[in-house]
């Protein structure tokens, strides 16, 4: 069996999503031939791992709301890769684990510390874990990695799993 049983060939593309198309994505689409053979039943936003023109991928496929699923492809994709969009390119991959995440181990650490940030952490789903994780881990320094650290845990202390009202807190 091939490490990536899942393969096909697409241009680059562009996609716009909200109602007023605020927010424009660079992505692939899924051919439709593949969607018979992946869950979606189970895993609407499917995570999946392989390579766009040999440049690994770790993302998901995301329903577009009339029957597509889209993969947003990075930036930093498009120039490992020296595509753009209207490019056609080569995707290769597999379905990942959907439960996976990758904690930052200062992240880790700051959790095991704190037994009410642990409790609220393990009542989390693995896409809210990994929300937090990503903030964490995509800081560019070490000061604002410090500060979102100290984030992330004062919304495990005092909203627990409940992070859109601490979201809410943080807007005001």
């Amino acid at each position: 069996m091939d490490y990536y049983p899942h393969t096909f060939e697409t241009a680059i593309d562009r996609f716009g999503v909200g109602k007023t198309k605020v927010l424009w994505y660079t992505v692939v689409f899924l051919p439709d031939d593949l969607r018979p053979e992946l869950p979606f039943d189970q895993y609407p936003r499917l995570r999946v791992e392989g390579e766009i023109e040999e440049v690994p991928i770790a993302n998901a496929f995301i329903p577009t709301g009339d029957g597509r699923y889209y993969l947003i492809v990075s930036p930093r994709v498009l120039k490992n890769a020296g595509v753009e969009v209207g490019d056609a390119v080569r995707v290769r991959f597999r379905v990942a684990d959907q439960n996976h995440v990758e904690v930052p181990a200062a992240l880790q650490r700051a959790i095991k510390a704190d037994s009410k940030a642990a409790s609220a952490w393990a009542a989390l789903t693995p896409g809210k874990k990994r929300m937090l994780a990503q903030h964490v881990v995509s800081a560019k320094t070490g000061k604002t990695q410090a500060k979102r650290l100290a984030e992330t845990l004062e919304a495990l202390i005092d909203y627990g799993a409940d992070l859109r009202a601490w979201r809410r807190s943080k807007a005001k």
